[in-house]
């Protein structure tokens, strides 16, 4: 699947000149019409009409180990019991942010940010910083 980059260039029709992120996975579908992908080196969360299927004959090395691997679950072995967030629980596959300023990760409904509001956020500050 490729992932179609959202920015426009001025004067371009973004229907006509549609450049892309590169290939992805699907890793969950959200809603109908919202998906995580996971890139090569990111995941993100993006809406149907941003992606179009991969027809290339060679898939790229890292997508086939992330195949091979059952799809992520595997291949995170030791942050399974690492805790994060005020909660002090591991990740567990929930949607997580990451504060900015401290580098710590919350779980977004600890701290009350969907993933979709993430996206709109340009630097997450969390409470602890907020108050320093």
């Amino acid at each position: 699947m490729y992932l179609l980059d959202t920015a426009v260039t001025k004067g371009k029709c973004k229907k006509l000149c549609s450049p892309w992120k590169g290939p992805g996975v699907i890793v969950k579908k959200i809603s109908p019409y919202l998906y995580q992908i996971k890139l090569r080196s990111s995941v993100l969360v993006t809406n149907h009409d941003r992606m179009a299927p991969c027809k290339d004959r060679k898939i790229p090395a890292w997508i086939q180990t992330f195949k091979t691997k059952g799809g992520g679950d595997a291949e995170l072995p030791d942050q399974s019991t690492e805790v994060f967030c005020v909660c002090r629980k591991p990740w567990q596959g929930r949607f997580m942010i990451q504060c900015d300023y401290c580098q710590e990760w919350y779980h977004g409904s600890c701290v009350n940010v969907t993933a979709t509001e993430a996206l709109d956020i340009d630097k997450y500050k969390c409470k602890g910083c907020c108050n320093k």
